[in-house]
């Protein structure tokens, strides 16, 4: 067991090493096996392919660190998260540049979704639309994350998420 983790966390700092300098679509499984001496069948047992070897860095990184921070409010959760991107803000970069099928934005999607459904249930605790409104907020969050990273994340986090904060709780102005 203890020789799968050492294996997987030479593979994870290959990928941040190479993503540092190379956007993640140009990276290769051979890229990856070859800065930490392996081959390809090591990655292969561990990852199905690059796009798991990112979800497993986010996993291991952040969201088991989290675990036991889930009755936190949602916005002290939105700050770590971001807090987090922020620090790491290179690699996520690069991370959420790539769309699509297995990527890392879909995989952010999946985690954050089921957190957001428990905080949209105690808001909207008798409203049969909650789950649509945790789809709603979860592709919200996902998509301003993405382009405040990929933006250069010129803001720090702190102003960023009182800035999301303030666009959903926000009364609407008086007209006119």
């Amino acid at each position: 067991m203890a020789e799968t983790h050492i294996t997987k966390q030479a593979l994870a700092s290959a990928m941040k090493e190479l993503m540092a300098d190379v956007p993640m679509e140009k990276i290769t499984i051979s890229d990856i096996v070859g800065r930490c001496q392996m081959t390809r069948q090591s990655f292969y047992y561990h990852f199905k392919d690059k796009y798991d070897l990112v979800n497993w860095i986010y996993y291991t990184e952040f969201v088991s660190e989290i675990q036991g921070s889930l009755h936190e409010s949602g916005w002290e959760l939105l700050h770590r998260t971001c807090q987090f991107f922020y620090d790491n803000r290179r690699f996520y970069q690069n991370a959420l540049a790539v769309e699509g099928q297995n990527s890392f934005s879909e995989y952010f999607h999946e985690v954050i979704y089921p957190i957001i459904l428990v905080q949209a249930r105690d808001v909207f605790s008798d409203d049969v639309d909650c789950e649509f409104f945790a789809t709603f907020f979860a592709d919200a969050i996902l998509l301003s994350i993405r382009k405040w990273l990929l933006s250069g994340a010129e803001i720090p986090p702190e102003q960023f998420v009182e800035l999301m904060k303030t666009a959903v709780t926000r009364e609407t102005s008086e007209a006119g």
